[in-house]
């Protein structure tokens, strides 16, 4: 099978030929051949005139001695790469079927800048990973002090900190919060007098309650800005910081959308409307479990009725004398929605005092009165006022489908949530809407949610979670210490996603009868990926120890390997499941 060249050049430069052998270092023969392989892979698929080539890599030389050596490191290029992947095109040179990560870099930077601009934050934070997996270390070249290099790596390191700004603003605004202070620590890390990165993490700290840290991020700009710049902090940051002290939280002025159940608001905003147009006092009976959404429920279809409005009772006691001076509060014009409740104690004396409230109102004065309470005090309800002088409608709130869980998680989480968060969810809450509000903004406050490829996923990694450590250096630190054969397999994990045993990995490893098999002993590579940390054992075997290291390793992969890889398992699944 014929591929492209693979050419990575954050870091150290690694070159795959498009058999899938790896280039070794002493290959090259001299400098100046990588340097000529890493002017026209920045300029990939474009050509590059020889005199730009020359005055870049040999500019001290004579023409005529610099174009011999040209032409040396050309050929030496296609030789290494075994095939004519440089050609001479308008006067210039230009590379031919290659992959070049900075290229891949560059374009997903543009992606997330037309993002932003969208107003897509989601996309933005995982353009960003993205990125970041390419972007392993800065661009080395040999000439590593030569101008085009050292403004290569200024520009990229410019690009790098805009996107980490601008996903870690946009993770802000999501209210993912640990991946706000990823992003912003990584950028911090690059640049101590970055205040836009310093002013996200101290508001990212916040939001989670860490105020000491949000003090200590401020502090440490503060100390940098001082001793580098001898400036201060901007009137922005200094507000911020005055802000924390005080501990005045900025107003939440986010209202969320009612998601999902239409059928069940659309019927009891038809019921209200019939209320309305009732000749007497009509009593809407809302029942359903104590988190089941009941008061969202009924937001929602007030919303849809006309010139209507929610008049709240508030409850002062539970004697009869309380309820007989919430009566004469009781609103009668017909566009007033007198709300009673929530009451979600024993039915019996919930229904006596409602009733004891009703007693205190003209029942022929047209007015709707809506009563939230539970299933059991509903029942009741309905049954003793059956043939009275009120009319009564019923509408009763159970626990959400499973549709409208994955919408309302959705809604909350800014981006659609993994299944195992899913499933979480659905445990913890028991499918009512208003516990699964509660648990996912207590998930968001305490910092529990972390973007994924997958969706938005429970963060299972305490030590990461404390912040100390960003998920992008704990990556780069991890790549410095495997071989390639042990990041193929990581890589191979990460596609694969679910435990699995030494013996099927090793099935799938050799299953490929296109590319080289880097990994000869997988059980041996699997056990010292386990011992460095990258994987964890489990009674179903191997795999990654969380969803952000695992993600990095198949951002990493390029389109046409993720698209091998994905039918390299695809085909040999099915024989595993046979011989099984």
């Amino acid at each position: 099978m014929h591929d492209r060249i693979e050419i990575r050049m954050f870091g150290r430069l690694f070159v795959r030929r498009s058999n899938g052998a790896v280039v070794e270092a002493d290959e090259w023969s001299t400098g100046k051949t990588t340097d000529l392989l890493r002017l026209l892979a920045l300029n990939n698929n474009r050509a590059v005139s020889v005199h730009s080539i020359i005055d870049k890599l040999w500019p001290d030389v004579e023409e005529d001695k610099a174009r011999a050596s040209l032409r040396t490191a050309v050929s030496r290029v296609r030789h290494v790469l075994d095939e004519p992947c440089i050609e001479r095109h308008l006067g210039g040179l230009v590379l031919r079927n290659a992959w070049v990560d900075v290229t891949a870099f560059q374009s997903a930077a543009h992606d997330l800048g037309a993002a932003l601009r969208a107003g897509d934050h989601a996309r933005v934070v995982s353009l960003a990973r993205e990125a970041e997996a390419l972007y392993v270390a800065e661009f080395r070249a040999y000439d590593d002090k030569s101008f085009w290099a050292t403004q290569t790596r200024d520009s990229l390191l410019l690009n790098r900190q805009a996107l980490l700004a601008d996903a870690g603003e946009s993770a802000l605004k999501l209210q993912w919060m640990r991946d706000a202070i990823d992003f912003s620590t990584l950028a911090i890390s690059e640049d101590p007098c970055f205040e836009r990165a310093h002013r996200t993490l101290m508001q990212a700290h916040s939001a989670l309650g860490e105020i000491e840290l949000a003090l200590r991020a401020f502090e440490h700009l503060r100390v940098c800005l001082s001793q580098e710049l001898g400036a201060d902090p901007s009137p922005q940051t200094r507000a911020l910081h005055i802000q924390m002290l005080s501990a005045e939280a900025p107003p939440d002025v986010t209202r969320r959308p009612f998601i999902g159940r239409d059928t069940q608001v659309a019927s009891l905003a038809a019921d209200i409307r019939a209320a309305i147009a009732g000749e007497g006092c009509d009593v809407v009976c809302l029942t359903g479990a104590d988190g089941s959404g009941r008061e969202a429920l009924l937001d929602a279809a007030v919303a849809r009725v006309e010139h209507a409005h929610l008049r709240h009772l508030i409850e002062d006691g539970r004697r009869t004398s309380a309820a007989q001076r919430l009566a004469r509060l009781a609103s009668d014009r017909r566009s007033d929605i007198t709300v009673w409740g929530p009451t979600d104690n024993d039915p019996v004396p919930d229904v006596e005092l409602f009733r004891t409230f009703l007693t205190g109102i003209d029942a022929d004065v047209p007015r709707v009165i809506v009563a939230i309470t539970s299933d059991e005090a509903g029942d009741l309800l309905q049954a003793q006022l059956a043939g009275g002088r009120v009319t009564v409608h019923r509408q009763q709130v159970g626990a959400l489908t499973d549709g409208d869980l994955v919408a309302l998680a959705t809604a909350s989480l800014s981006a659609p949530p993994t299944p195992r968060l899913l499933a979480e969810l659905r445990d913890q809450s028991e499918r009512l809407a208003g516990r699964a509000v509660a648990i996912l903004r207590e998930w968001i406050a305490s910092g529990w949610i972390i973007s994924t490829m997958s969706g938005v996923d429970l963060y299972n990694d305490a030590g990461a979670c404390a912040g100390a450590f960003p998920v992008g250096d704990y990556f780069r630190t991890m790549l410095e210490q495997l071989t390639v054969a042990e990041t193929e397999l990581c890589q191979l994990m990460a596609i694969l996603d679910r435990p699995v045993s030494g013996e099927a990995l090793r099935d799938i490893v050799h299953a490929d009868q296109d590319r080289p098999a880097h990994v000869h002993d997988v059980q041996t590579s699997l056990d010292e990926l386990a011992d460095l940390g990258v994987l964890r054992v489990t009674l179903c075997g191997y795999e990654m120890r969380n969803r952000a290291l695992r993600d990095a390793f198949e951002h990493r992969l390029r389109p046409a390997v993720k698209a091998r890889l994905l039918r390299q398992v695809r085909d040999v699944s099915p024989r595993q499941a046979a011989a099984g």
